[in-house]
């Protein structure tokens, strides 16, 4: 069985304990960014993977969500931020890169300027490292957003932070999903990843300097304070947050971004 991995310093917590203490026998691991996982998700190359949130409306019926996990902020985090070489408000038609990484952030970001900020920039599509030359203003995430010197430019915006001023609510950037097909053909197998999440974020909770310490050899790149950055981080899917799902897919389905959501479909 394959399961997905977001190859950056955020999503590390749910894997310490396969990575490090315990591998899982016949479940290889494939590293990627969350928009090449979405993608393996809705093929059916993965069995289990986080995906974006925005992802889930467009595979809610091939895919189960898992309950008890995702990434999420209340407020500032720092790891998916807009950055920009004028104020926020000054961008009305002006360019605006929408990084081809991930989907929830770019999601996030077009209603907060369009609905929050009345703005309509033109947006266009740039990597995971932007060429800030070449735009006013991008959505950078994950590694890439908490990398000295990667956006050299006046005004960062932190989007979790912006949406919870702008809405009241906390941003859930990623979900857990399992294939249908897994779920029921596979079963003990991605009952052997949920336990070994479950292990990871106690691990996190029991022992953060071990976790703490294997994450930064990991990422050696990023200079920042693991410890208080996993702090700031929401693994744990509680009622909250996943209330705080709804009003986003509600948000994007509003706004004409994303497939209207009723309900979710949970794996039991």
């Amino acid at each position: 069985m394959k399961i997905g991995y977001i190859n950056y310093l955020n999503c590390y917590p749910f894997y310490h304990h396969m990575f490090k203490k315990e591998p899982l026998e016949g479940i290889d691991v494939v590293p990627a960014y969350p928009e090449d996982l979405n993608r393996m998700m809705a093929s059916g190359e993965l069995s289990v993977s986080p995906i974006s949130s925005a992802a889930y409306p467009g595979m809610r019926d091939r895919v189960l969500m898992l309950p008890g996990f995702c990434l999420s902020s209340i407020g500032y985090v720092r790891s998916v931020i807009l950055a920009s070489r004028v104020p926020i408000e000054d961008l009305d038609g002006r360019t605006v890169g929408l990084t081809t990484a991930s989907r929830t952030s770019v999601t996030l970001v077009r209603i907060l300027l369009e609905k929050y900020y009345g703005l309509r920039p033109e947006y266009v599509p740039v990597k995971p490292v932007p060429d800030m030359e070449a735009v006013d203003a991008a959505v950078v995430i994950g590694n890439e957003a908490m990398l000295e010197g990667t956006v050299p430019v006046e005004y960062i915006y932190d989007v979790g932070d912006l949406w919870l001023r702008k809405t009241g609510h906390p941003v859930v950037f990623a979900v857990f999903a399992v294939r249908d097909e897994a779920a029921l053909n596979e079963r003990d197998s991605v009952e052997r990843v949920i336990r070994s999440y479950t292990s990871s974020l106690a691990e996190l909770r029991d022992n953060e300097d071990a976790v703490v310490s294997s994450a930064s050899g990991m990422y050696p790149d990023i200079k920042y304070d693991i410890a208080r950055y996993y702090r700031l981080l929401k693994f744990e899917f509680s009622d909250d947050l996943k209330k705080a799902l709804m009003f986003f897919f509600e948000s994007a389905a509003d706004a004409g971004l994303l497939e209207r959501v009723n309900s979710i479909n949970f794996y039991q």
